[in-house]
């Protein structure tokens, strides 16, 4: 029995996306034998920090490790198969024997560089260019340290392969037992429109918020259902707020919905759309690299420019004057996501984890 651990860069108490990518590879590697290691550190790069955060990572390494509040059980559902791990550090020493490591974001893969085992059983799963956390040089680097890496969508692996290193592309899949359509096109809200909430602002919520408000003086009746991780933000009572809704309530909000609006400003892959295409909805959304994967402008979505809530809003308005297209976006979209699916994923990244150099 072949053993493998994945090296998360933080707690897994929140959804996140990257998370949920991990942890559906965790469960299928799982079920096909494998020992399945999920290792959730502390702290990265404790000596660079500032002594008040320092301190504070003491703190959450004692409580977390008293209560279990590093575990991604609370929103997933992680096989009990799976071994969770919650460590002080990503150094070798505290991290569990395996055949095989994976890296899961850049700061992982700093740390696995330096492990005592050949490059061909270290991994790298590129989600993203992660230039807001280290200079475009810095990050580059990282996919020439010599280890397997897997890219996961097409414009990380031009990326990649641009400056030289050798990457494979596996899409990420959707779960389509979780998410499947309930309503008909045609019985779709038009005036109602789903977005998903986050502080980052690489989200670009604050422009789909004004999008939204632009459509709401020209269709006074406009609903919207948000739903995120944070708490509610002050929104007005038109726009409904579900804070990490569970499978029923977010296929609700994804059926409810005739549109789905998504605003980032950057993404690797861009879930939200996929769902919301799979739940058929018409999508809005901005020109960035992840969301293009699926977003073909008016073919499977209406595309905007990045921070232009006027043009958000005027696709947004555009799909509600019109039916037809509506419905022919929605199902186009619905039509193209099928392909992505986790059986596809997983058996390119086994065949990638065989892989001899």
């Amino acid at each position: 029995m072949k053993n493998i651990t994945f090296l998360l860069p933080s707690h897994g108490r929140r959804p996140t996306g990257g998370y949920k990518v991990v942890y559906e590879y965790a469960n299928r590697l799982s079920a096909n034998g494998y020992t399945v290691n999920i290792v959730y550190p502390a702290t990265i790069f404790f000596l660079k920090q500032s002594f008040r955060k320092k301190i504070k990572c003491i703190i959450k390494y004692i409580l977390f490790s008293l209560f279990k509040g590093y575990s991604g059980r609370k929103w997933f559902k992680l096989d009990c198969t799976v071994h969770e791990h919650y460590v002080w550090s990503l150094k070798q020493h505290h991290i569990v024997s395996s055949d095989y490591y994976v890296a899961t974001a850049i700061e992982t893969a700093m740390y696995l560089r330096d492990y005592k085992i050949p490059n061909q059983n270290k991994i790298y799963l590129i989600q993203g260019f992660e230039n807001w956390s280290f200079p475009d040089k810095t990050v580059i680097e990282t996919y020439h340290y010599g280890f397997k890496n897997i890219v996961i969508a097409k414009w990380l692996k031009e990326i990649v392969e641009n400056s030289g290193a050798t990457c494979t592309l596996i899409n990420n899949g959707f779960d389509f037992n979780y998410f499947h359509q309930t309503v008909k096109y045609k019985d779709k809200d038009k005036l109602c429109i789903s977005m998903m909430y986050h502080t980052n602002t690489l989200k670009g919520c604050r422009y789909g918020f004004e999008a939204l408000h632009i459509v709401k003086k020209k269709f006074p009746k406009l609903k919207a259902y948000i739903f995120g991780v944070p708490p509610r933000p002050k929104l007005p009572s038109w726009m409904a707020y579900y804070q990490q809704p569970n499978r029923e309530t977010l296929n609700m909000i994804y059926n409810s919905a005739a549109i789905y609006l998504g605003p980032s400003l950057t993404e690797g892959w861009g879930l939200t759309v996929g769902e919301a295409m799979i739940c058929g909805a018409a999508v809005v959304c901005t020109d960035n690299l992840g969301y293009n994967e699926m977003a073909k402008n008016h073919i499977t979505a209406l595309v905007s420019p990045v921070k232009d809530a006027q043009s958000l809003a005027n696709n947004i308005i555009y799909l509600i004057e019109n039916d037809s297209e509506r419905l022919k976006i929605a199902q186009n979209g619905h039509k193209f996501i099928q392909q992505f699916t986790w059986d596809t994923a997983y058996k390119k990244f086994i065949a990638t984890l065989n892989t001899q150099d």
